[in-house]
């Protein structure tokens, strides 16, 4: 019984440290600047944060709204939502 409480702490205390660790390791993100062109008279509508990515929803002047999709690490455009009226 002595032996499955010492291993039981020994995993503990393992599985805390190498997160602790992994987590240390991974250094500080780097700021960065994107620049988005965004049509004469567009308005952004909102800018929410989901996991790693940032969703920017634009309402060009004459046209319909579409949603821009970001990297939040690194600023690099990953797609675009386009919506079309029926």
């Amino acid at each position: 019984m002595g032996i499955m409480i010492v291993v039981g702490l020994f995993v503990v205390v393992y599985t805390i440290a190498s997160r602790a660790i992994d987590k240390s390791s991974q250094g500080t993100v780097r700021p960065w600047t994107t620049i988005v062109d965004l049509a004469e008279g567009a308005k952004l509508n909102g800018i929410t944060a989901g996991g790693s990515k940032l969703f920017i929803e634009v309402d060009p002047k004459n046209g319909v709204s579409h949603v821009l999709v970001f990297d939040a690490e690194t600023g690099k455009k990953i797609g675009e939502l386009k919506f079309q009226p029926r």
